[in-house]
């Protein structure tokens, strides 16, 4: 049984585009980012939360099907947040509302994959908890500063 990673939030205006991230002590060290989104650990849950389930063997990932929306949805929740990080004003938050309502739509898919048997109940709790982190994540990107 492997540990969860710490994940902690950040904030940033479109005045000041600079992160710090805080890191818990102890908690293991990322590689620095490359990328300024990067830098928020609100990407990090996303890429992991969409890391863990294209793992699952037992979905159909054929076009139309669950899988394909689940796909679709946690690819979207990335690359929306990614591309609202480095949008101004309204779009931003556009953006970052929509990257939380895929949240929302690719923790339902999980629900329907996990009610079809697809995904074991402990799985696709684990991963519609970061789903769901990750919303909390972009709610507070989104509250003004």
């Amino acid at each position: 049984m492997s540990s969860s990673p710490t994940y902690v939030s950040a904030t940033m205006t479109d005045r000041d585009p600079h992160v710090t991230l805080v890191r818990p002590e102890g908690s293991e060290q990322r590689e620095q980012a490359q990328l300024p989104h990067e830098q928020l650990d609100t990407y990090d849950v996303l890429e992991d939360a969409y890391r863990s389930a294209m793992s699952w063997q037992g979905v159909s990932w054929a076009k139309g099907s669950t899988g394909d929306q689940l796909q679709r949805s946690a690819s979207s929740a990335v690359l929306r947040y990614t591309e609202g990080y480095y949008a101004d004003g309204g779009n931003k938050t556009s953006l970052w509302k929509g990257a939380r309502a895929s949240c929302g739509e690719a923790a339902a898919a999980i629900q329907l994959l996990t009610i079809d048997g697809k995904v074991s109940k402990d799985e696709a709790a684990r991963v519609r908890a970061l789903f769901g982190r990750a919303m909390q994540m972009l709610a507070r990107l989104l509250r003004p500063h």
